[in-house]
């Protein structure tokens, strides 16, 4: 099922279509969305607007998830996490390779949650 999310702003309108999206990287008082089939483009919102608007439309658990100030990652496209190195790598739909830095207590804290998550379930 798709999730489309609909952002308004002085007569203008931005739908996202938040299943596409593989990150949200903060800009200033603006975001920048990357799809996962290689689009970009930026919104006049500052990402913890973005966030909260998401937090309302995807009620319970959700694949985006805030990793620092400047990053809110779709977990769905992300393959390796390296916290020695501080970098979480995702993968769009075309084979491209992106790395964000994230704070190595950041994803530190993210491994260890899936891991109590892990041991929870078994």
């Amino acid at each position: 099922m798709k999730t489309k999310l609909s952002l308004g702003i002085y007569g203008e309108m931005f739908a996202l279509d938040l299943e596409m999206v593989m990150y949200l990287e903060a800009d200033d008082h603006y975001t920048i969305v990357y799809y996962s089939s290689g689009i970009h483009f930026m919104l006049p919102f500052c990402l913890s607007k973005v966030e909260e608007a998401i937090k309302e439309k995807v009620v319970g658990e959700t694949y985006l998830m805030r990793f620092s100030r400047k990053y809110m990652v779709n977990l769905d496209y992300v393959y390796h996490i390296n916290v020695t190195k501080q970098i979480i790598q995702l993968c769009d739909n075309k084979g491209a390779s992106y790395s964000l830095r994230i704070p190595k207590l950041v994803l530190r804290n993210f491994l260890d949650g899936v891991k109590k998550k892990s041991l929870e379930k078994s």
